[in-house]
Order: C-alpha cells, then sequence, then structure tokens
C-alpha cells in the first residue's frame, strides 16, 4: 500500500500550509483522518455541523436542496480544500451535503479540539483564524462581488430613486449613504 494511504499527512498548501511544519504535525494529532468512499455522505445538509474537514487526497461534491426538492451541485472539491469552518463561527446545521465522488482521504477536527489547539498554540491559531477569517471573505466576495462592495452603506427607503444595477430587480427605494452609527438606527426612515 502507497506511503500517502498508511500514513497521511496534513498538506502543507491550503490555509494548513501557512503553519510551521512542527504546529501542522501538532495540529494533525488534534484531529483524525479517514476514509471517504465513493458515495459516502461527509456533512449532511440541515444536520448539526460541529467539525472542520480537509480533504487530502480525492475528490468530494458540495449540493444544496432547492426549494422544489431537486438538488443542485454547488461545487466540486479536492485536495486542501476545507469544508465545515463556518461552523466555528456560527455553529448550525450544514447549508448543503458533501459526497465522496471517488475515493477520498480526510482529516476532521471537532470545533471544540481546534478552538482548543488555538488557545494552547496562540501563534498558530493566530495564523489559522486570519487564514480562515480570509477564506470566508474570499468565499463571501465570489458570491456577489459587485453588492459586496455595499457592505458599509446603509439602505434606506427614497421612492423613486432607482437601485444600482447590482441589487436589480428592486422596487422602487433605495438610497446608499454612508453612516456611521448601526444600520439599525435607520429602520422605518
Amino acid at each position: 500500500m502507497p506511503e500517502s494511504l498508511t500514513r497521511p499527512t496534513l498538506p502543507t498548501f491550503s490555509w494548513i500550509g501557512h503553519l510551521k511544519e512542527d504546529d501542522r504535525d501538532l495540529l494533525s494529532s488534534y484531529g483524525e483522518f479517514f476514509p471517504g468512499h465513493p458515495g459516502n455522505v461527509i456533512i449532511e445538509e440541515g444536520a448539526m455541523q460541529t467539525q472542520v474537514f480537509v480533504v487530502i487526497s480525492g475528490e468530494l461534491e458540495v449540493r444544496a436542496k432547492q426549494e422544489d426538492g431537486t438538488e443542485t451541485l454547488l461545487a466540486r472539491v479536492g485536495p486542501g480544500e476545507t469544508l465545515g469552518e463556518i461552523s466555528l463561527f456560527d455553529p448550525g446545521p450544514a447549508a448543503a451535503t458533501v459526497t465522496a465522488v471517488q475515493f477520498s482521504q480526510l482529516w476532521r477536527i471537532a470545533d471544540a479540539d481546534l478552538l482548543q489547539f488555538m488557545t494552547e498554540n496562540p501563534g498558530a491559531g493566530n495564523v489559522l483564524l486570519r487564514t480562515l477569517a480570509s477564506i470566508l471573505a474570499q468565499r463571501m466576495r465570489q458570491m456577489n462581488p459587485r453588492a459586496f462592495g455595499l457592505s458599509t452603506y446603509a439602505v434606506v427607503d427614497s421612492p423613486g430613486v432607482k437601485p444600482p444595477d447590482a441589487l436589480e430587480p428592486v422596487p422602487t427605494v433605495t438610497e446608499y449613504v454612508v453612516v456611521d452609527e448601526p444600520i439599525e438606527a435607520h429602520a422605518g426612515v
């Protein structure tokens, strides 16, 4: 059996790749490596998500159910990709189902164990948090890059003012004003 199947290691690329080798080795001991065979569900949509996964090898699909019951392929993920990292910041049900489409090696760590690693190893923890925050920000930008830039503006009703194209179609209303107070202060304006 090939060495990579018997003694997996965390990747030297992706968000974990930013760690020093000894920190990466230590982090791997907080989680566990496991196989994903074709058809194995790794994360199930709607199930409480409390783990972060890293794809070591192989390929997985990320699918979400639509309101009409059909499934939509959101992504194919491969080596170095991370899954479930949102649960670290906002625990809740998984937004999609992740299924192995070919034999895959994965590593998983419980959110609590990853937080423990970060607490016990604050330098490495800082690197991981900054890298994860960067990944989440990139994903937000990819969802809607034009609207993402409007995130620092409050939306205030203003009949007759046409919204920017990025927000079409929106009925009547929108004016963008830069504000220094929370958006809640403008509710009902």
